[in-house]
């Protein structure tokens, strides 16, 4: 590696790469000089000297090579900038890795280029691309920002694509690695069809995966996205971070939204540090993403709609436990140490930020400036429903806010939020951080990825389940699911409790709300395709499989012990149990493959 850093820095010529990024350097002497890009001057103290190759401010002190300015204009990591300027100046890298293994990434990305041109094309140059042009202008988006981040549209053809990449020479295995192309009985089809395309590109600008907006109310998925691939990690993935990259290193903040749109609007509006998490709240990986740029603070705005503010302590509290998990990870060497400050701003009522951005820049900038930071903003809203004034309140509050905080990894943070509680609650700073020092350390538990189903988790099924219902409550009325199929007292009491429509915490009994809370930490993250109503009801029925086993297995007790009961209603007993099972275990499969099946005639 140290060998490739040399290698590459002898083919590079550095002039032009600073040039390229907006430093007008002129000859001065041996070298040349210019405004310094890393702080604000109005006489040129850069210089770069061509014998070193290298570069020095005198005003700043700001000094490297190549490879140093990559990492600090661009926000790149070592390797990273290696990487871009190897491919710059054609020089092959030493790698560990296997030689077909880089091939084969290399043709994954050429067919995604391959496909992202004929997306173009059918923009520009089919009839219904034209409409999708015009809605793309109905919705403010100028024909600028359209080429800034390649927008395109795929057509409405079953095998458009998949003929277009044959013709131009990919296998249909490769089509379908690259997350292009789906298989059905039929044979293979479009991924994507009569929607707007939006490339999802990593941070070195490649580009790894598209998004799908549907152009038809009728079509299942508004936004869909490619496959899982080698190439595309959705819980790891920052849209919009190669546009943003530069700003996100200049301000030391990044803007982070939900969606596609979200962030092109805000990129329109000048605000060049946003990137969307794609329709998650953030994650872990993308939080290490963010932290490898050595950044200060990151923003997550959620949207003012009905969703959004209903879900805004939800997916806070998600957030809140990512970046705890990150901090604990950083600590323990594996990524650096991270210490990215993450805020939280919630819009105002029905308003995303496509929308404010569009509409009232200045608003969403201050918005933005007031955001809290996440754990602040969580036990602010546990603390709003929260009965404060009764001790049986305050219990409650605590039940759910001081885990939050005790698992803080930060020594300082932690007992600035315990000194929060403490005026909360009356309890005097050194109960509390009894309490909090008591408390059990959450496990580092992996992510539920896109391509496994619900029932790979190693925690008890039933406990699960709960955690999934304590962190999506709208789920438990719609669920084939009595309380009598649950072993647990307090799980039975929980799920009456949410069945009712009622809140995971509120108004429940001290020792319920603790339970409650408890499963909310442990909640699993349902990351990528995952889909939250399928993952609970594959559980549920997983739940009702396990105890219709308990009632036959007892049944068959007594059928093979021949107790002189009525043995012909015991054997009819079983009969009717082994029905039943049966079609448990078939709805259950049915539900486990669905997403796949859904694949086979979806335009996702």
């Amino acid at each position: 590696m140290p060998g490739d850093f040399d290698a590459v820095k002898e083919h590079v010529d550095i002039v032009q790469v600073i040039g390229e990024h907006g430093v007008v350097l002129k000859k001065s002497g041996r070298g040349f000089t210019g405004l310094c890009p890393f702080h604000s001057e109005k006489t040129p103290s850069f210089h770069v000297n061509l014998e070193t190759r290298s570069y020095k401010c005198f005003g700043c002190s700001e000094s490297g090579d190549v490879f140093t300015f990559l990492e600090k204009i661009d926000g790149l990591t070592p390797a990273e900038a290696l990487k871009v300027l190897a491919e710059r100046a054609g020089v092959e890298l030493t790698s560990r890795r296997d030689p077909a293994e880089q091939e084969r990434e290399k043709r994954l990305l050429a067919a995604n280029d391959t496909a992202h041109f004929y997306f173009r094309q059918a923009l520009r140059g089919t009839d219904r691309g034209k409409e999708v042009a015009r809605y793309l202008a109905d919705r403010g988006i100028r024909p600028e920002t359209v080429d800034k981040f390649g927008l395109g549209y795929a057509p409405d053809s079953w095998d458009g694509l998949v003929g277009y990449l044959r013709k131009k020479g990919y296998s249909d295995e490769e089509a379908v690695a690259a997350g292009l192309v789906g298989r059905s009985d039929r044979g293979l089809f479009d991924w994507f069809r009569d929607r707007l395309i939006v490339p999802i590109k990593d941070g070195r600008g490649r580009i790894i995966a598209f998004g799908g907006r549907a152009m038809r109310a009728e079509q299942r998925g508004k936004y869909v996205n490619s496959q899982g691939t080698v190439l595309f990690n959705k819980s790891a993935t920052l849209y919009a971070l190669d546009a943003a990259r530069a700003a996100i290193r200049k301000e030391r903040a990044a803007v982070i939204v939900e969606g596609y749109f979200d962030a092109i609007a805000l990129h329109q509006a000048g605000f060049e540090n946003a990137v969307a998490s794609m329709g998650t709240a953030l994650t872990e990986d993308q939080y290490h993403v963010l932290a490898a740029m050595r950044i200060d603070r990151s923003i997550v705005a959620f949207d003012g709609d009905v969703a959004g503010q209903l879900s805004a302590e939800r997916r806070g509290t998600e957030i809140v436990q990512a970046v705890q998990r990150a901090k604990r990870r950083a600590r323990s060497g594996e990524v650096g140490r991270a210490a990215v400050s993450v805020e939280v701003t919630v819009l105002p009522t029905d308003t995303d930020p496509d929308v404010l951005a569009r509409r009232d820049p200045e608003r969403l900038r201050t918005l933005l400036g007031e955001a809290k930071p996440v754990l602040e903003f969580v036990l602010d809203r546990i603390a709003a429903r929260s009965d404060l004034g009764g001790a049986d309140g305050r219990r409650r509050f605590l039940a759910e806010a001081l885990p939050l905080v005790a698992n803080e990894p930060d020594a300082l943070t932690r007992e600035l939020y315990l000194g929060t509680l403490s005026k909360l609650t009356g309890l005097d700073h050194e109960t509390l951080r009894r309490e909090a020092a008591a408390a059990p350390q959450p496990a580092q538990r992996p992510a539920l990825g896109a391509n496994e189903t619900p029932t790979k988790q190693t925690a008890p099924a039933e406990r699960y389940l709960m955690a999934l219902l304590i962190r999506f409550p709208e789920e438990a009325a719609r669920t084939e699911l009595a309380s009598g199929d649950l072993d647990d007292p307090d799980h039975r009491a929980l799920f009456e409790w949410l069945k009712a429509g009622k809140h995971p915490t509120s108004d429940l009994p001290a020792h319920l709300a603790a339970k409650a809370a408890a499963l909310g930490v442990s909640a699993p993250e349902l990351e990528g395709e995952v889909d939250v109503a399928q993952a609970i009801d594959i559980a549920a029925l997983g739940l009702r499989e396990r105890n219709v086993r308990r009632r036959m297995k007892t049944a068959q007790g007594q059928l093979a012990r021949g107790n002189g009961g009525d043995v012909g209603a015991v054997d009819g007993e079983v009969a009717q149990l082994a029905e039943e099972l049966a079609e448990l275990m078939h709805r259950r499969e049915r539900h486990t493959v669905l997403h796949a099946a859904d694949s086979d005639e979806r335009d996702e």
